[in-house]
């Protein structure tokens, strides 16, 4: 595979090999004849478990024989050669987080979806205590504002699971193949003001009226690529707004009757949106951030995206911007991040702080308010989650 590969020979003994992909090799005779060395779907703890998908194999000349594999569970290590591994993980906040969110009702829960480690969550807000909630490429992962223990979440191409407490259930919605070409990760949102009615979508946009137990499609295939991102508006669950990877802009201001042609219009740049946020008390109220360079990254609507404004107007970054978040007890607040960092306006984009302070320098993929606790936490895409008061 091209996404794992990375060979090492021993620096003592050129016929001793170690290459990696999805799981290790090894041979000890230059190449005549290898062996697998670990699986990675063995018995976590076993002596042949290593994380799947291998980047980096070091041996140091300081110690021959051991064996650092960095891979898509962090890091594994041998001591003799490549036969006997343990995972050497712990304390290292490395997870690459597709989105986040967080319990309105308990800041204490907090997780999301992580790049090839499932969908990881603490119920204590302790960052020893994470645990796996639900396996593969974790995808969206949404919590009830009103219960911490309803919670949907996901994994790659489309597969959502609803937890209640201790129970589960897989409820992924119906797509067809056809309808489903180029979805990795589906957007997953709830409606606010009643989380048993829940949106997703493929190239259609689909809501379930009943918990995710039946799915219904809202609209056709709408401009033939995955819809990347859904807003329901707070102050009114009538008006629907979905975009996608091509760029297209949709809305519906009936709650999914009836939907408006393509409105990205001249002024969005034709890439994909990557979120859509709606103002906590006007529904018309719409900012939209998009991907890629090139271009401005932040658009604002007052008139439900008959038009549209640049608001980023060059004063940002060229680098794409992952997520919008309005403040809804300081409307005037629009924070957004990306690739670049975290950046706040209050005057509607007329000028731009730099918010980024201690993150790292890596995408910073998800922005998500609690609002308890004047607290914003940022997913990124390699370093884990952040936290910041902003009280």
């Amino acid at each position: 595979m091209s996404y794992g590969n990375t060979i090492v020979v021993h620096p003592a003994d050129p016929e001793h090999v170690l290459c990696g992909g999805v799981d290790l090799h090894r041979t000890i005779n230059g190449g005549n004849t290898w062996r697998q060395v670990t699986k990675w779907d063995s018995v976590r703890g076993a002596t042949d478990y290593a994380h799947a998908d291998h980047h980096l194999l070091v041996m140091p000349a300081a110690a021959p024989g051991r064996v650092y594999s960095a891979n898509d569970g962090g890091l594994d290590v041998s001591d003799d050669g490549g036969q006997v591994w343990r995972n050497r993980s712990d304390g290292l906040a490395v997870t690459m987080f597709y989105d986040a969110d967080i319990a309105q009702s308990d800041a204490r829960v907090l997780g999301g979806g992580a790049q090839d480690n499932g969908t990881v969550v603490t119920k204590t807000g302790e960052v020893h205590e994470f645990f796996e909630l639900l396996g593969g490429d974790g995808g969206w992962m949404v919590v009830d504002p009103d219960d911490a223990s309803h919670v949907f979440a996901s994994y790659q191409l489309g597969s959502i699971f609803r937890f209640r407490g201790t129970r589960w259930r897989d409820v992924s919605p119906p797509f067809k193949p056809a309808e489903s070409g180029g979805i990795w990760m589906v957007y997953v949102t709830l409606q606010p003001g009643d989380a048993r009615v829940v949106y997703t979508g493929n190239q259609r946009l689909y809501r379930s009226r009943n918990d995710g137990d039946s799915w219904t499609a809202l609209t056709p295939v709408l401009d033939g690529s995955p819809i990347s991102a859904i807003e329901v508006a707070p102050a009114d669950v009538r008006y629907i707004y979905v975009g996608t990877e091509n760029g297209g802009l949709f809305r519906s201001t009936d709650g999914g009757v009836t939907w408006s042609a393509n409105l990205a219009g001249a002024t969005l740049p034709g890439v994909m949106i990557t979120r859509i946020e709606t103002h906590p008390a006007d529904a018309r109220r719409a900012f939209v951030v998009v991907g890629n360079s090139g271009h401005s990254h932040v658009f604002a609507t007052t008139d439900a995206g008959l038009t549209w404004r640049d608001i980023d107007g060059g004063k940002l970054p060229d680098a794409p911007i992952q997520a919008a978040v309005v403040r809804p007890d300081a409307d005037d607040e629009l924070w957004v991040c990306g690739d670049a960092g975290v950046f706040v306006t209050t005057n509607g984009g007329k000028t731009w702080q730099n918010a980024t302070r201690n993150l790292p320098g890596v995408m910073v993929v998800d922005l998500v308010y609690h609002r308890a606790t004047k607290s914003l936490v940022a997913a990124t895409y390699g370093r884990s989650l952040w936290r910041v008061s902003l009280a």
